[in-house]
C-alpha cells in the first residue's frame, strides 16, 4: 500500500525559480531511490486567500466554521505562497528503508554557496496512508 509523505512548505514568491531547480533535482535524487512520484502544487491564490472556500456556493454553508486557508496554515508571510508537495512511496516499510539512503546521499545536501530557497523550520510534515483512491 503506497505511503506519503506529505508537505506544506511556505516559498518567497520570488524564488519560485529556485524551488522549481531544486525539486526537479531532489525528484531525481529520490526516484533512483524508489520513490514513485513526487508531485509539487502551488496555491492558487485566487481562491485560496482565506476569504473564500473554493465550491462554489460551499462559503454559505460554512459562513459561521473556522474554516483555516493554506496560507494560515503554512504561516505565510508577505511575499510568500505555498507549496503543497508529496512524495509517493510504494509502502511505509520502503519510505523507512529508503528514505535514510535518499538523506545520506551528498547530492540532496545544500551545495556550497547555494541560496536558502525556505525555511526548514516552518516547513510543515507529515506521513500518510492511502484511505481512498477512486
Amino acid at each position: 500500500m503506497s505511503y506519503f509523505d506529505c508537505y506544506l512548505i511556505p516559498v518567497p514568491t520570488g524564488k519560485m525559480d529556485a524551488y522549481k531547480s531544486f525539486s526537479r533535482r531532489m525528484a531525481r535524487i529520490y526516484r533512483e531511490y524508489g520513490a514513485l512520484r513526487i508531485v509539487d502544487c502551488v496555491l492558487d491564490e485566487g481562491v485560496s486567500d482565506g476569504t473564500q472556500f473554493h465550491a462554489e456556493g460551499a462559503q454559505d454553508q460554512v459562513r459561521d466554521a473556522q474554516l483555516r486557508d493554506f496560507k494560515t496554515a503554512a504561516a505565510t508571510e508577505e511575499g510568500e505562497t505555498v507549496i503543497l508537495s508529496w512524495t509517493e512511496w510504494p509502502s511505509k516499510e520502503a519510505r523507512d528503508t529508503l528514505l535514510p539512503r535518499v538523506l545520506a546521499d551528498p547530492r540532496v545536501q545544500p551545495q556550497d554557496g547555494e541560496e536558502t530557497i525556505f525555511e526548514g523550520a516552518r516547513l510543515v510534515a507529515g506521513g500518510f496512508f492511502k484511505l481512498l483512491q477512486t
